[in-house]
């Protein structure tokens, strides 16, 4: 089935303040429009792939952009207790009632927080921290190095981290190419002023959180259908450690 077509969003929009960029995800979760996982229910295929055979104990968890709580979910079924933050109130409303009907309130708890202002959490308070499609939205070096800081802080020694990407090879994207980086290239999607950062995992893993060891890492190519055109997507998901 199709996916309804939408308005384009200008540059100007995308690249204006918090307040617009909220609202941008506010219409993208409240009307599934342009991206296919906004509203699946079903947790993020790369991070069940990652987790199959990993074997550390996690007691806490944080999911960073948790957007419709898919994966909160699948953390907390494992044992988790987990702390999901996005600043999309819709966002934040879908998880709440997910959470809620999977009788798992006392597991996860939801937070309204705009990463940009950093992560509202003591230093290593968690043993696994999630980034699954979310901080790739980061475009500007300097954010990306200030929520790297972020995640290193409130991760306990010897923690882990799973980070979820779109990677540079995706051809969806690679047809929304924007800008050029020295580490991939940065998106511009006009259907829904949403840019995002693309590299590969080797890119990742050497230049963005050099301080981090790869424990584990999977590359998954797939088809999907995304507004009604077949594309072939492909991403990288890694686990990685502090030590």
């Amino acid at each position: 089935m199709s996916l309804p077509q939408t308005p384009e969003v200008t540059t100007e929009c995308a690249e204006a303040n918090a307040q617009c960029a909220q609202e941008l995800w506010d219409r993208e979760y409240d009307q599934a429009s342009t991206i296919p996982s906004s509203l699946r229910p079903a947790p993020a295929h790369a991070l069940v792939e990652l987790m199959k055979g990993s074997e550390f104990l996690a007691e806490r968890a944080l999911d960073l952009g948790c957007g419709n709580g898919r994966n909160s979910l699948f953390l907390a079924n494992l044992g988790m207790t987990v702390t999901a933050l996005d600043f999309s109130e819709k966002a934040v409303s879908l998880t709440l009632d997910r959470i809620k009907e999977a009788g798992l309130s006392e597991s996860v708890q939801v937070m309204n927080q705009d990463l940009h202002e950093g992560v509202p959490a003591c230093d290593e308070s968690y043993d696994l921290v999630l980034d699954a499609y979310s901080l790739c939205h980061f475009t500007r070096d300097e954010d990306q190095r200030r929520m790297v800081h972020e995640i290193m802080r409130v991760l306990k020694p010897g923690g882990h981290f799973i980070k979820i990407h779109i990677d540079s090879s995706d051809l969806y994207y690679l047809e929304r190419l924007h800008t050029r980086t020295p580490y991939g290239h940065i998106s511009f999607d006009p259907a829904n002023g949403l840019k995002k950062m693309h590299c590969s995992l080797k890119t990742y893993t050497e230049q963005i959180v050099p301080q981090l060891a790869l424990v584990k890492a999977v590359n998954i190519v797939f088809p999907d259908n995304v507004r009604g055109e077949l594309y072939d997507r492909s991403i990288f998901a890694c686990l990685l450690q502090k030590v």
